[in-house]
C-alpha cells in the first residue's frame, strides 16, 4: 500500500515512517468483541441496507429498543443521534402505555 501511495504521489514515504502497526480482523474481535471482526456490526449485503436494516423496536421483545448507526435510519453519526431520539420517544410511549394499563 505504501509503495502504491508513493507511486501515486511521486514522493518517498517509507523513509519518513516512524511507527507502523497493522490492525486486522482478529484485533477487532479481541479489542471490541465484534462479531466475526466486523468493524461496522452488519454484513455489507443488500439484505442489511436501507429499509432492511434492523428496526429500532425489537419484533419479539416488546420492551427492547435499539439505537445507533446500524438501525434505520443509518449509517453515520447524525442518523445514530436521530435513531437514539426515535428510540427514546418510542420507549417513552411504550412506558406511558404500560403505566396506563397498570392503573386501569
Amino acid at each position: 500500500m505504501i509503495k502504491r501511495l508513493e507511486e501515486f504521489v511521486k514522493e518517498p514515504i517509507q523513509p519518513n515512517i516512524v511507527f507502523k502497526k497493522s490492525y486486522c480482523v482478529n484485533n477487532f474481535v479481541e479489542d471490541y468483541h465484534s462479531y466475526k471482526g466486523n468493524a461496522y456490526g452488519l454484513a455489507n449485503t443488500l439484505l442489511q441496507t436501507a429499509i432492511l436494516k434492523p428496526k429500532i423496536k425489537n419484533r419479539k421483545l416488546k420492551n427492547l429498543f435499539y439505537a445507533g448507526q446500524l438501525t434505520v435510519p443509518g449509517p453515520g453519526v447524525p442518523p445514530s443521534i436521530i435513531s437514539g431520539r426515535i428510540a427514546a420517544e418510542l420507549l417513552n410511549k411504550y412506558l406511558a402505555k404500560k403505566k396506563d394499563e397498570v392503573i386501569v
